[in-house]
């Protein structure tokens, strides 16, 4: 594999909403600064996942459907329209953090469709989060399956294999990600995994799949993970979250801090200072944003670190 950044490195810097900020404060960890900075004014509630359906209305309008049990479901005449309310339960127990509720919400919606790819993928999802790994690589195969070219369900299957420290299907699965996402800007968390894989797997020089960048964030981290950006510099666009004028969805402050600690933390791990990047991974917890794919790795990372 002989890839070159230079194209996109050319864009990235030439877009002023990712040219790399001066005068910037300099400390030996300046995103684990900003965080205990944040995390002083922040109030300590859970942070439900935009958009996630009201549990009890979700749960209500299920009732009311008077959906079968699920080993009749399939075969019943409304399995599609009862697997969707099945999912809505999830959801909504997702965003308060049930895990062991979503999982069983979504294994009834499986029974209803079990054809579906993405059920299985959103099923394994949850057992990730719940830290139960097997069960979730078996949910996430049986998605694979299915669905084998699913650019979500590969990202949820590279994402078993990196905590899972299988680096060259790490690799494997972020590379196609990286290169068959369709939104640019998603595309670029592919291609953040598909470095760090590379990176913890002790590529000397790890390179990113060369593409058009998205738009803003999180090109900063991508420029990070090049040296075209000090992790000081990093703050700057995660601080502009909140900003007025920041259109980007789900970008504020305190996501954008999530992620940063997660890619920045395990640039650390991949450098050999695994104090440091467990420190990271704390903070990213703290933060509860726990709709985001990096908090569920963050709490597998921490808990290979104390084992």
């Amino acid at each position: 594999m002989k890839l070159t950044l230079a194209a996109i490195v050319a864009c990235l810097l030439a877009s002023p909403a990712t040219a790399a900020p001066a005068d910037v404060e300099t400390s030996d960890h300046p995103l684990l600064d900003l965080a205990r900075e944040l995390q002083k004014k922040r109030k300590p509630d859970l942070r439900a996942a935009p958009g996630v359906p009201d549990l009890r209305q979700a749960e209500h309008a299920l009732a009311q459907a008077k959906a079968p049990a699920d080993e009749a479901c399939a075969g019943s005449i409304g399995a599609l329209r009862f697997a969707d309310l099945h999912v809505d339960v999830a959801l909504a127990l997702t965003g308060q953090g049930d895990f062991a509720g979503a999982t069983n919400a979504y294994r009834s919606a499986h029974a209803c469709r079990p054809r579906d790819a993405q059920i299985l993928a959103a099923l394994s999802g949850v057992l990730f989060d719940a830290r139960d790994y097997p069960a979730a690589r078996e949910a996430i195969n049986d998605s694979l399956a299915i669905a084998p070219r699913s650019v979500n369900v590969n990202r949820l299957a590279g994402n078993i294999d990196f905590v899972d420290e299988r680096w060259a299907d790490a690799t494997g699965r972020f590379r196609y990600v990286a290169s068959s996402d369709p939104d640019r800007v998603q595309a670029g968390y592919g291609q953040l995994m598909f470095w760090l894989s590379q990176m913890r797997a002790g590529v000397p020089k790890p390179e990113f799949i060369e593409r058009t960048p998205g738009d803003g964030w999180p090109q900063p981290l991508l420029l990070y993970m090049r040296g075209q950006y000090t992790e000081a510099e990093l703050t700057v666009p995660v601080r502009q979250g909140d900003d007025a004028d920041n259109t980007q969805p789900n970008g504020s402050t305190d996501e954008r801090l999530c992620e940063a600690l997660f890619y920045v933390g395990e640039a650390y791990w991949a450098r050999g200072q695994l104090d440091v990047a467990r420190d990271y991974f704390a903070a990213l917890v703290n933060i509860k944003v726990i709709y985001f794919l990096e908090h569920g790795l963050a709490l597998a990372e921490i808990a290979k670190l104390r084992n």
